[in-house]
């Protein structure tokens, strides 16, 4: 059966249906639909409703089933009277549907919403009389209401707004585009003036497009427009805005004019810099000259009286020349002082970022002040606590010129007791730590008034204090400047009369591998340690110590105190079978006690080793007599002391006997004689000053070398071409050619045509080229390496640095070269160690990794792994001429081959990093050459080594 088509404008009738059709209707069809669906019988009682006539209603749809059409929707009443209901009614009778009738309908919070309704009557006879449609227009009405404010928007706007068809025609313009018509009119081709040139190719660029064309602008005569348009695809329009950018125009002018005037007084400004700048170097010039003349006689005055004093003087003589020393180091302390902090008031002074052995730099410091604390009858202690890591990244100089002023201050300000630096974890994280460093005395105090007072410059707690004690009150204001650069504090805590502890914080970070304070120590786990000494500090310490390594151990303060210790264990079956004792202790010293033990039935089995301040002669052969097997110097430090402890109880072989017996004089006294029968080894001095040759002679005469002099680079470069030295001293300022100009001049010529002093060395196949400056002055280090120098020395020149200098660089093989009794000589093997050691020097790393042997093994294969790429970042930097990124890729590369123990390439990219710092990459090829092939050098010695583990 066929229905006739609804007539235009009516919706189209529901086919008729019997009283059970509603069940039959699809629901899930009617939930789809974006209008309310509700079927009606002829009592407007409700059969069913879909989603969204539920969701018009606020009731669910069982809710709604069967209630009156009233009862669900409410109206809001309306002026004329008539509701849904009364229409539905006359439909009914009249037999013909309600098309969009509007009402408002009461929400479920009682707010009225529009909705546009429409009734169908149905000719059934079943209970379906008719359908009410129900459609929603709060959203219509919100989207005219958008419509219209936005209309509102356009015609008051104050900028022009324009519409343009796809031929640019103009198609709406709002009343402030209207006023720009009727003010400057249209163009010939008929488009308006204020519009941009060439309009028609510009809408048909932005219709294609689909992109917003942004910035045209429109100058005129004297108004100016900025444009932007947008397309409008779906209607093939183009809208227009337009920003007036007159006044801006006018203040760009004004901006113009302002910045030429700026820059006028930029240029007068620039060239007031640049005469800052010349005076600032003046400044400097002069006081690095200042520096210079400064050290330069004290160079004389300190080093003469070193000389004098082994002179073996008078009573009275030496007397004199003990103040003559003191007054000279004081003065060169302050001279040093000063010039510190005035680089570091100009904000010039620079941190270094180095691998270090935080052990190492504590025991130096230590060491320095062993002596001078003997002689006050004071106890100088130690300690890296436990779970601090050693193995840090930082500037160990700058660490330890702040643990150097304040142990310096403790020793000066104590007569009596003792003094204890301790190393605490403050922060530890993944990949630095805060350290706590503490130096604590038991010295006079300060006062709480007066502590507020220190570390300012040139100020002390009390003005009699530098008349009894000296000083200027500078070390402690440099410390706090160093602290704080280094990311931490300083700070004390002290009373009158009670000593005081000064401390600092330091932020360090962690190498890749970083052990604890106290490594294990193979063996020494399970052995018993009797500890004997008066001071509790170093009972303390040594416990640390001991206990790290897994040692059972007892502490006494004094030589009863130790009898009475071991006789109780032996009564409990119990035996030590180690003890440390003190030399000096009240009541019985430590010899006597080792007496006494000697003849104990118990005590007899006991290794003894004995503790001392400070070496003298004749104390070893009493420590021997006495019963001990060894002796320690004061400041004790860890690796020295497990050493020891291994050799005593026969755990290892000594590699060298230990300093109580009188074995080694007689090896040392045979090198001495076999190397005497030899030519001793060659060292040139290039010097202009004659007191500091005359010095330089004598000191290096008394360290066994022969000594030529040149009174100028050129005189130098002369000698060194035609003789065979095992080094240079090179003093930086000298008359014709200087120190610099020389070095880099030889480094040259052993590249080009290596001559015979050089032709087998070990160090690249370069002379080791040492440094002599009276300058100390920011860059000078940096200056020297860039040269090609190896080391750095500062005048007063002192015979120990001198020694350690020439130790480090000169082969062993210099002062071995001697004929054995088969006649067979032994300098090709040494050179050949000394070789393979300053290329990679296994001893010393295994040593650094407490003998790890599986650790060992990773970094080589790490370092082999990531040559190359390190290598090939350095050339690239040097291609694009990036000094500071050349700097720190040769940095990443030293500081890997430092972890190594490869001196060689550590050398080599010393001077390239140099370089890269002072931003002069001239030289860098020729450094880079020496660098790679140290390189290669480093592979072939652990490609060497790892020959041996594959095969086994």
């Amino acid at each position: 059966m066929t229905h006739p088509a609804p007539s235009p404008g009516t919706a189209p009738p529901l086919a008729p249906v019997s009283s059970a059709s509603h069940r039959l209707l699809d629901r899930a069809l009617l939930d789809t639909l974006p209008i309310g669906v509700v079927l009606l019988d002829r009592q407007l009682q409700i059969l069913s409703v879909n989603a969204e006539a539920t969701r018009l209603s606020g009731r669910s749809a069982d809710a709604c089933s069967s209630k009156p059409l009233q009862e669900v929707f409410r109206e809001i009443p309306g002026m004329s009277g008539h509701t849904i209901a009364t229409r539905i009614h006359a439909a009914m009778t009249a037999h013909r549907p309600v098309q969009g009738a509007h009402t408002q309908l009461e929400g479920s919070t009682r707010e009225p919403y529009p909705i546009e309704w429409t009734y169908v009557p149905m000719e059934t006879h079943g209970d379906v009389a008719g359908v009410l449609t129900l459609r929603d227009l709060t959203r219509e009405k919100e989207l005219q209401q958008d419509r219209d404010r936005l209309a509102r928007v356009a015609e008051e706007c104050p900028s022009p707004i324009i519409e343009l068809d796809a031929e640019a025609n103009l198609v709406y313009a709002n009343p402030a585009m209207q006023q720009l018509l009727r003010q400057f009119g249209y163009t010939a081709d008929g488009f308006p003036s204020v519009l941009p040139a060439e309009l028609p190719q510009l809408i048909r660029r932005c219709l294609e497009s689909g992109s917003e064309i942004w910035q045209e602008e429109v100058c005129l005569s004297e108004p100016s427009f900025l444009w932007s348009f947008c397309p409008v695809p779906s209607h093939k329009l183009v809208r227009g805005y337009a920003v007036d950018m007159t006044e801006v125009k006018a203040v760009q002018e004004d901006l113009h004019r302002a910045a030429e005037r700026l820059r006028q007084s930029n240029r007068h400004l620039d060239q007031a810099l640049l005469d800052a700048q010349s005076a600032a170097r003046l400044k400097a010039s002069f006081l690095a000259t200042v520096s210079h003349e400064l050290r330069t006689p004290m160079n004389g005055v300190i080093g003469m009286t070193d000389l004098l004093m082994e002179t073996d003087p008078s009573e009275e003589q030496r007397s004199y020349l003990e103040t003559a020393q003191l007054c000279g180091e004081t003065l060169l302390r302050l001279i040093n002082d000063i010039l510190e902090y005035g680089k570091l008031e100009a904000g010039k002074l620079e941190l270094e970022c180095l691998d270090f052995n935080l052990h190492t730099t504590l025991n130096h410091v230590l060491e320095q002040f062993a002596g001078q604390a003997h002689r006050k009858g004071l106890a100088v202690t130690g300690l890296v606590h436990p779970n601090v890591p050693i193995q840090l990244r930082g500037d160990p100089g700058r660490l330890s010129q702040i643990l150097t002023n304040f142990l310096s201050n403790a020793i000066k300000f104590t007569d009596r007791g003792q003094v204890t630096v301790q190393a605490f974890l403050e922060l530890d994280e993944a990949d630095a730590i805060v350290v706590r460093l503490e130096v604590a005395d038991s010295g006079i105090g300060i006062a709480q008034e007066l502590q507020s007072r220190l570390f300012q410059p040139f100020t002390q707690a009390d003005s009699s204090i530098s008349r009894k004690y000296g000083g200027t009150g500078l070390g402690l204001a440099i410390s706090k400047q160093l602290a704080e650069q280094m990311g931490g504090s300083v700070g004390l805590t002290s009373q009158s009369g009670q000593g005081s502890t000064f401390w600092c914080t330091v932020r360090l970070f962690k190498q890749t591998t970083s052990p604890v304070a106290v490594p294990p120590s193979a063996g020494l786990a399970g052995h018993r340690v009797l500890i004997v000494d008066d001071n509790e500090s170093n009972r303390a310490i040594f416990h640390q110590f001991v206990t790290g390594w897994g040692m059972v151990n007892d502490q006494a303060q004094d030589a009863d105190s130790a009898v009475t210790l071991i006789e109780r264990a032996a009564a409990q079956g119990l035996f030590y079978d180690v003890a440390i004792v003190d030399m000096v202790m009240p009541g019985k010293n430590g010899l006597q006690l080792a007496k006494e033990l000697k003849a104990h039935p118990v005590g007899s089995k006991i290794r003894l080793i004995i503790l001392t301040s400070l070496v003298q002669r004749g104390h070893a052969e009493m420590a021997r007599q006495a019963g001990f097997l060894a002796y320690l110097t004061k400041p004790v430090r860890h690796d020295q002391l497990a050493n020891c402890l291994r050799t005593v109880l026969g755990l290892t072989k000594p590699a060298l006997e230990a300093p109580a017996s009188a074995a080694p004089a007689a090896p040392r006294s045979r090198l001495r004689t076999l190397a005497a029968s030899q030519p001793l080894p060659r060292i040139l001095v290039a010097e202009d000053n004659p007191i500091n040759q005359k010095l330089a002679v004598r000191m290096l005469e008394k360290l066994g070398y022969q000594v030529d002099i040149a009174e100028n680079g050129q005189e130098a470069l002369t000698a060194w071409e035609r003789g065979a030295y095992v080094a240079i001293l090179m003093d930086c300022q000298m008359p014709l050619l200087d120190g610099f100009e020389t070095t880099k001049r030889i480094r040259r010529r052993e590249v080009t045509a290596p001559n015979s002093s050089t032709a087998g060395s070990s160090l690249a196949r370069q002379i080791p080229i040492i440094a002599l400056t009276a300058n100390a002055m920011q860059g000078d280090a940096a200056r020297c390496l860039a040269a090609g120098m190896n080391h750095y020395l500062t005048k007063p020149l002192r015979k120990d640095d001198l020694k350690s200098a020439l130790d480090r660089w000169i082969p062993v093989s210099a002062h071995l070269h001697h004929v054995g009794t088969d006649g067979s000589t032994h300098s090709d093997a040494a050179r050949r160690t000394e070789s393979v050691s300053m290329i990679f020097d296994k001893a010393a790393m295994l040593e650094n990794i407490v003998d790890d042997g599986e650790l060992l093994d990773q970094l080589m294969e790490l370092f082999l792994q990531r040559y190359q790429p390190m290598l090939e970042d350095i050339r690239a930097t040097m291609a694009s001429n990036d000094h500071r990124a050349l700097e720190q890729a040769v940095h990443l590369l030293k500081g890997v081959a430092a972890n190594l123990c490869a001196p060689e390439v550590v050398l080599a990219a010393s001077q390239l990093e140099a370089l890269g710092r002072l931003g002069t990459l001239l030289e860098s090829p020729a450094i880079y050459s020496q660098l790679h092939a140290s390189v290669l050098r480093l592979v072939q010695a652990l490609e060497a080594e790892r020959v041996p583990l594959s095969n086994s």
